[in-house]
């Protein structure tokens, strides 16, 4: 029984330390695809959950618009950002439902569809949306994002 226990606590001890490791891991810009007034950001390492992508695009926002120019606004103020999990890196196209790039030569240009975040702002409004998972925030005129009800 002893014997038992010991291996259960040790699996879980094992389960807890991976879990904590995919979670401490910081997310890591590998590349960005830019087109027209959308961009498209491949991350390795993305945030476990829609709250860390939130937090993730509150801490890098400045990084990102003095790196890579984006947000990238039109005349009316209206962009688009999605965010994408890089974990295996570039991929021919093949069979599969990925996403290819048309500003890289192929074959390897595409990537597996795992959609982390996508930050937007509509014609004609100073708001900036932000949506990750199933939780959606807007971007309140003090800067802070409230989170909207859900829509089911």
């Amino acid at each position: 029984m002893k014997k038992r226990t010991a291996c259960a606590g040790i699996l879980i001890f094992i389960a807890l330390s991976l879990t904590i490791g995919i979670n401490l891991s910081t997310p890591e810009i590998k590349a960005v695809h830019l087109e027209g007034h959308a961009a498209r950001i491949l991350l390795k390492n993305p945030p476990f959950t829609a709250r860390g992508a939130l937090a993730w695009w509150q801490e890098n926002q400045t990084h990102l618009k003095s790196h890579y120019g984006i947000p990238q606004e039109d005349s009316d103020g209206v962009f688009y950002i999605s965010v994408w999990d890089f974990a295996d890196g570039y991929k021919e196209e093949g069979r599969k439902d990925r996403l290819c790039f048309e500003d890289m030569s192929g074959p390897r240009n595409c990537i597996d569809k795992n959609w982390i975040m996508t930050v937007s702002r509509a014609r004609n409004t100073k708001k900036i949306y932000v949506e990750a998972g199933n939780s959606r925030w807007v971007q309140d005129a003090t800067g802070e994002f409230i989170r909207l009800a859900d829509d089911n």
